[in-house]
């Protein structure tokens, strides 16, 4: 039933774009140490942090809208629930599929929660 609804759909989507948006960050990280390394000088304290800096912003601000978009979605899908029970489940799913989709829409969901936590007590202080 879970499976086929909206939120679980796009959850999963939006989740692999967490986890691409996550891959990239670390692996332009690892290759700006790595250029450092090959040229044998000290990494300076601009440059290539300050793009990551940025980048990190904006993935913060799509996390908040999307996790906007899957309470919509939600709501939805509590409207639908009737033609949700009723629809049979994909079977033939491998055990590792599944635990892969299940882990996107729980990175879907923890990922926005997780900033929203990290930046309110930055709003309320101010």
């Amino acid at each position: 039933m879970f499976r086929n609804s909206l939120t679980f759909k796009f959850g999963k989507t939006i989740g692999f774009f967490y986890l691409i948006c996550a891959i990239a960050g670390i692996f332009t990280i690892a290759l700006e140490k790595v250029y450092y390394f090959i040229k044998q000088t000290v990494t300076p304290d601009y440059g290539l942090s300050f793009v990551i800096i940025i980048f990190l912003n904006a993935f913060v601000i799509f996390a908040v809208n999307f996790f906007v978009v899957e309470i919509i979605l939600f709501i939805i899908d509590c409207f639908n629930i009737k033609k949700l029970i009723s629809s049979s489940p994909k079977n033939g799913l491998s055990l590792l599929r599944q635990s892969f989709d299940y882990l996107l829409f729980s990175i879907s969901i923890f990922v926005p929660i997780g900033y929203i936590c990290a930046i309110l007590p930055n709003i309320i202080n101010k």
